[in-house]
């Protein structure tokens, strides 16, 4: 995966900013929904730092510094799922950049108790073939230790969804 070694603090301050260096903050999940998305950045200003590129490369540094970031967060060993899910399709269509959020659920959530089914039965991953799977595997240079789905019909916006393929934890492995 090609890295940019020289945004690693902007990256660090964001993600502090953002307060997603907190791995307590992703036990506090929304009773109702049983999941939650944060942001990597909620206002283009906290970019700055990546002005120089153009926007494509912006957009790929943000996949990969996403994805360092998820890696940190599995590592933190908790009860719960956590993805990467990229959103922004329609901004990317026009030029514009990718929202990538950290997808995190309690595995065993149900959204409707009278339903069987958890949260990660509720959605769904398609094989990647669209376009912005493409742009996503790409700008990780297709690395074989993750995953790529998709879930382009069923939402309002479309998503590209990033994870491992392996990881130590029963959480990952029963739901990969």
């Amino acid at each position: 995966m090609k890295d940019a070694p020289e945004y690693e603090a902007d990256f660090q301050r964001l993600i502090t900013e953002q307060r997603i260096d907190r791995h307590e903050f992703f036990g506090n999940l929304p009773d109702d929904f049983g999941y939650d998305e944060p942001p990597l950045y909620a206002q283009y200003h906290q970019l700055r730092f990546l002005n120089s590129l153009p926007t494509d490369e912006k957009n790929g540094v943000l996949v990969r510094a996403a994805v360092r970031h998820l890696r940190t967060l599995i590592d933190h060993g908790h009860d719960l799922y956590c993805m990467l899910s990229i959103q922004g399709w329609d901004e990317w269509e026009n030029g514009g950049l990718l929202d990538p959020r950290f997808f995190n659920a309690a595995p065993d959530h149900r959204p409707d108790p009278r339903d069987p089914r958890t949260i990660l039965d509720c959605l769904r991953f398609d094989p990647p073939t669209s376009r912005y799977s493409a742009f996503v595997a790409n700008a990780l240079d297709h690395d074989p230790a993750l995953i790529f789905h998709e879930n382009i019909a069923s939402h309002d916006e479309p998503r590209v969804y990033v994870r491992p393929t392996l990881h130590w934890s029963d959480t990952y492995q029963t739901y990969r």
